[in-house]
């Protein structure tokens, strides 16, 4: 029979092995490219400008009520836009993205860009996004796969940074940066404390994860 001692120096031991692995398992995950963040310089200052106001002559509503997570506060002025008026300026962007999937992804993706729309995101201060994932709200066999970024902040901002799950620190995403992650990872856009910070969403879906 174990002496009390010895049953707590196992009790440790097992605790101990235990943290070491799941410690071992996060650091996998955050290794896996697919579990990560990828970001690309894409456009310049004057490109990105030009973006803006191409953006705002093509808007066509406001966010649903149903776009924003459930339970999260998500603080901004949100418009939808359809791809195709902007093919022409954001194809860089956009093919880059899919490049992305190819490379490090490899997900069933429709990328039907002439059915589908764009999410305007402007930030003031005051304006954040708290932790949530995306996710297709429709009724629709499909499911979000890919989250798509595009930062078009004309001027300097503070605060607005863009963290994940399991992320050490905020990820670097400045103006004309690109940035793809699988949707389904944790993420949130932290409190702007100056400036506005405005980027372009786009949502990569396919048939439902299986």
């Amino acid at each position: 029979m174990k002496s009390k001692v010895s049953l707590i120096n196992t009790i440790e031991q097992s605790n101990s092995t235990r943290r070491m692995k799941e410690v071992r398992m996060s650091n996998e995950i955050l290794l896996n490219p697919k579990f990560n963040t990828a970001t690309f310089q894409c456009f310049t200052q004057e490109q990105v400008k030009e973006i803006n106001k191409l953006i705002k002559k093509n808007i066509v509503g406001k966010e649903s009520s149903t776009e924003p997570a459930e339970y999260v506060t998500k603080i901004g002025d949100f418009s939808v836009v359809p791809c195709m008026p902007l093919m022409k300026l954001i194809h860089p962007w956009l093919a880059e993205c899919q490049k992305r999937n190819r490379d490090i992804f490899g997900y069933d993706i429709y990328w039907d860009f002439h059915l589908e729309g764009l999410n305007y995101n402007v930030y003031g201060t005051g304006g954040e996004y708290e932790w949530h994932i995306d996710v297709n709200n429709m009724i629709q066999p499909l499911d979000a796969k890919l989250t798509c970024l595009l930062n078009l902040s004309e001027e300097p901002y503070e605060g607005g940074e863009f963290c994940i799950v399991g992320g050490v620190t905020p990820i670097e995403f400045t103006s004309g940066m690109g940035l793809v992650m699988t949707s389904l990872i944790g993420h949130k856009v932290t409190p702007i404390t100056k400036g506005e910070r405005i980027t372009l969403s786009y949502w990569a879906v396919g048939p439902s994860w299986k």
